[in-house]
């Protein structure tokens, strides 16, 4: 399976993507979709209140899905939550530094329409099917779940 994209800019939802988790495979389709849209608006050159407006939607959700990412984790006993919400919060302190910042607005939008895909997909592919894989194992084996150990240590925002 590959999992290599060579142009972020064409991020659609594929099964590729599935961590068999159906709550959370169903918000990342949404998310996906908020963002391609937004991406869509930049690219296209729309209006900033167009621009502005589907970014903000993905940025909402954003903040959403991680909550209840969150919550789905913390309930399985996830023994290594704390790693995971380190990577979400690496993400939404780069998304408000851009969005609270001096940057010129075009380069604010091109930058995030890059920015966000790119860390979707690679939070997507690392972390979030880290959890999926230690979900599966516990309910096979319980016992064994926590010997798997960390295998991503760290995701670059």
């Amino acid at each position: 399976m590959d999992m290599h994209v060579e142009n972020y800019r064409d991020l659609v939802w594929s099964d590729d993507l599935a961590l068999g988790i159906q709550s959370i495979d169903d918000e990342h389709k949404h998310w996906i979709a908020l963002v391609q849209a937004f991406q869509a608006a930049v690219a296209e050159g729309r209006s900033s209140e167009e621009v502005y407006r589907t970014l903000a939607e993905a940025v909402v959700y954003t903040e959403i899905h991680f909550a209840n990412e969150q919550e789905v984790m913390q309930e399985a006993g996830y023994p290594f939550l704390a790693d995971h919400l380190v990577q979400h919060s690496l993400a939404w302190d780069q998304l408000h530094a851009f969005t609270t910042g001096n940057a010129p607005e075009e380069n604010i939008a091109d930058y995030l329409a890059t920015f966000l895909p790119q860390w979707l997909m690679l939070h997507i592919n690392s972390a979030d099917r880290q959890f999926a894989r230690w979900l599966k194992e516990r309910n096979a084996a319980p016992a064994e779940a926590e010997i798997s150990g960390r295998v991503f240590t760290n995701i670059p925002v």
